[in-house]
């Protein structure tokens, strides 16, 4: 048995009803538009939707042989105008975005200026309360020294007077056995000394 050699397949990519379109005739503009799938009643509805190419109609343009040179010059300007839009539409964005950019930067410098100047006077704040607090130790220390001391002259003030009231006691009984012994009645107002 022969070999048998390869068979040649061309395919065509383009269909010949269609010529490649002139220089100066109009470009159909194509349009990506989602349809919704239909919807059974045997099967749930499918929420992905499917895209379906849709052409818009060309312009009807009249062409008139000696107008040629006009139209397309026309079209030229238009294209040209058209471009210009773009690039100016382009521009403003840029500039949008560059000032919404600027504004958020200063934005969160603003912010950080203003949660830094916070801390230090949170920072502030509480060396000051340590203070207050220090002071208020101390100043305890010392009303609870000037208590003590209230205290201890107290304790003094009663131990003389307990001393005074024995040696009262004492007086009485020497002047009470002293009466009884000489059998006189002591006088009013005897042991005020």
């Amino acid at each position: 048995m022969a070999a048998e050699e390869p068979k040649k397949v061309e395919v065509e990519l383009e269909s010949p009803a269609e010529p490649p379109p002139a220089a100066d005739a109009p470009v159909e503009e194509k349009a990506i538009v989602p349809v919704e799938p239909p919807v059974t009643e045997d099967k749930p509805a499918d929420d992905s939707k499917a895209l379906v190419v849709v052409e818009k109609p060309t312009e009807a343009c009249e062409e008139k042989p000696s107008e040629g040179s006009v139209d397309r010059d026309a079209v030229l300007a238009r294209v040209s105008t058209t471009k210009k839009e773009a690039l100016i539409k382009a521009w403003e964005e840029s500039e949008k975005s560059k000032a919404e950019n600027k504004a958020q930067q200063k934005l969160s410098a603003i912010g950080a200026w203003e949660n830094s100047k916070k801390a230090d006077l949170e920072a502030e704040l509480k060396k000051i309360e340590e203070a207050l607090e220090k002071k208020k130790g101390k100043y305890i220390e010392k009303m609870k020294n000037k208590i003590a001391l209230l205290h201890k002259t107290a304790e003094e003030k009663r131990a003389m007077t307990e001393a005074k009231r024995g040696e009262d006691l004492l007086k009485a009984e020497e002047v009470a056995a002293k009466c009884v012994a000489t059998g006189t009645t002591p006088k009013k107002g005897w042991f005020s000394s």
